[in-house]
């Protein structure tokens, strides 16, 4: 007999699932024709809903079958609403106004907006320390060692883009890598002290990406679902951020989201998140 917290799991939201939802919503109902604020006046009362893209249960709206509960639950499958919007979207009679495709684009086009508003910020001169500390959280002394190849000359980022045919996080990956110039200078200055925290990061966001990796058959099936790998490397690295002695309580969410997307950025561009593009002779 299946029990109700199984029943229930799809609705069962990770903290970082949240986080990254409130983040990315700028206070905004992802409705891209709708003004509605997610936090009311007073600053305190919410007025927004978790709203699942394809349903939590059978019953719902757009529920693809062949999703098991985490995927129904995780960030690529989720997106705020304003109370209205998210009884209009969750209406069955309303189903095919408000396709997968549909509400996927809503999601894709806020969070990009949000992004760039966040980049413009300036959030790095405010707090110049949150790199360090974000590195430092996620470059947390393994549990194993594993011998990890690196790329000696990592492709360049419009091929690395290409090939592995990422499509949503293409904009956020433009967006953020000239930020590598300077996560790169305190790499060098953790060098200089001789410390190995950037090879800890490294290392152990190319572990979390191949531990995901091995849920896919072939380099197609990882082509096909390049944008859902990006999400569970960020949600996963964020749980680890959680568990980590270094909390980052000190910053707002939205500081520690930026410096988390450089990190991963940068990952990406040294090819420890998805696949090393083949070598031309």
């Amino acid at each position: 007999m299946t029990s109700k917290k199984q029943k229930d799991k799809a609705r069962q939201y990770k903290p970082s699932t949240v986080r990254r939802l409130d983040t990315l919503s700028g206070n905004e109902c992802a409705n891209p024709n709708c003004q509605k604020k997610l936090i009311a006046e007073d600053n305190i009362s919410i007025v927004s809903k978790i709203c699942h893209i394809a349903a939590a249960s059978k019953e719902g709206p757009r529920y693809d079958i062949n999703m098991n509960d985490d995927e129904r639950r995780g960030f690529d499958n989720l997106i705020l609403l304003c109370d209205e919007h998210h009884v209009i979207i969750d209406n069955k009679e309303n189903e095919s106004l408000y396709p997968t495709s549909l509400l996927k684009k809503w999601k894709s086009d806020h969070e990009k907006k949000i992004l760039e508003l966040i980049s413009s910020k300036n959030l790095l001169s405010k707090h110049p320390l949150s790199l360090n500390k974000v590195i430092n959280a996620i470059g947390n002394k393994m549990d194993e060692i594993l011998n990890l190849t690196q790329a000696v000359n990592a492709p360049n980022t419009d091929l690395k883009i290409s090939f592995n045919h990422v499509n949503r996080y293409e904009s956020i990956i433009r967006e953020f890598a000239p930020y590598q110039g300077k996560l790169n200078k305190i790499y060098e200055e953790i060098e200089k002290e001789g410390s190995t925290k950037k090879e800890l990061v490294l290392h152990n966001i190319k572990r979390v990406y191949l531990n995901i990796k091995a849920d896919y058959k072939n380099i197609d099936e990882i082509r096909i679902n390049a944008d859902i790998i990006f999400d569970r490397v960020i949600e996963t690295i964020w749980n680890n951020i959680d568990k980590a002695p270094n909390k980052l309580d000190e910053y707002d969410q939205e500081t520690i989201d930026f410096s988390l997307m450089i990190v991963i950025v940068d990952a990406f561009m040294r090819c420890n998140i998805l696949e090393e593009p083949p070598k031309t002779v």
